[in-house]
């Protein structure tokens, strides 16, 4: 893929961003619901995630050559990171919408209306960061070469390290919150707990790594899908906690931007999307 033609797809999310964030304000705007505080942290969460999007898109857009690529794809990465962090408060906030006069209940409705919206505009900002990627190591060979392998293996545990410390002091302090909090649902405590250890797993898996290659393989889904599943139990707990409760969230939503971090790192030292040990078994193969 030429950089002319990444130039060409990065119109695509620079609209459609600016489109998806004006169909969450309207329906925002439009919307009934029994918690309009929710409903505009919603809104404005999942805007900041549309918008991460067309400023991603108008950042590809300006992409000429491979060359480019390379100077811009730090900038695509961190928009990229910004909004896997930013769409797990606004999955948990649209969790937490109610409909008009019946509350405890989920309005399910408006939530669809802005999750749909919210998860393409993510997609679109993982599909050109996807595109960003690959002409760069096209053009110019893996992030991470061979010869500095060692190097990268040692950071790797280095990161995995001050994962497991600073993931393990969020723990901490999110089982500290829980008795402040003066609601005392058991599920939505050990939902945040859980959150909080993700980090701490991760830094384990990485401090026992012995090459860059498998860094990146490891469980990597599993520390995004756990966070996604049960993360929303944050949002609760900061709704019927008062200050404890904000507190509460804002320590596990510390723990969501540590993992997702931790993951885009380890993908700067690990980017390399044929394995090793296929291609040294084609070459085995091969006449």
């Amino acid at each position: 893929m030429t950089g002319e033609q990444v130039r060409k797809r990065g119109v695509v999310p620079a609209v459609a961003g600016a489109v998806l964030m004006a169909w969450v304000a309207v329906v925002a705007a439009l919307a009934e619901v029994g918690t309009p505080q929710v409903l505009g942290a919603t809104a404005v969460s999942g805007g900041l995630v549309c918008l991460c999007a067309a400023v991603t898109g108008l950042v590809a857009a300006r992409i000429t050559d491979a060359a480019s690529a390379a100077r811009v794809r730090h900038v695509v990465v961190v928009l990229e990171g910004t909004a896997l962090a930013i769409f797990f408060p606004f999955y948990w906030f649209a969790s937490s919408v109610e409909p008009v006069g019946k509350p405890g209940d989920f309005a399910l409705g408006v939530a669809s209306a802005l999750v749909v919206a919210v998860a393409i505009a993510l997609v679109l900002v993982l599909w050109i960061s996807f595109v960003v990627h690959k002409v760069v190591v096209d053009e110019f060979g893996p992030l991470v070469p061979a010869s500095a392998e060692p190097e990268s293996v040692q950071r790797i545990r280095v990161l995995g390290a001050v994962l497991v410390v600073v993931g393990a002091a969020l723990t901490v302090a999110v089982v500290a919150l829980a008795f402040a909090v003066p609601t005392r649902l058991l599920f939505l405590e050990v939902s945040g707990l859980l959150v909080t250890l993700m980090p701490v797993a991760l830094g384990l898996s990485l401090a026992r790594e012995k090459n860059v290659y498998t860094a990146r393989r490891r469980n990597a889904v599993a520390y995004i899908v756990v966070p996604a599943a049960v993360g929303w139990a944050a949002a609760k707990v900061a709704v019927i906690g008062g200050a404890a409760g904000m507190l509460f969230s804002a320590v596990v939503f510390g723990a969501i931007v540590l993992l997702v971090v931790a993951i885009l790192v380890v993908r700067e030292y690990s980017a390399v999307w044929d394995r090793p040990v296929r291609a040294g078994q084609e070459r085995k193969v091969s006449p």
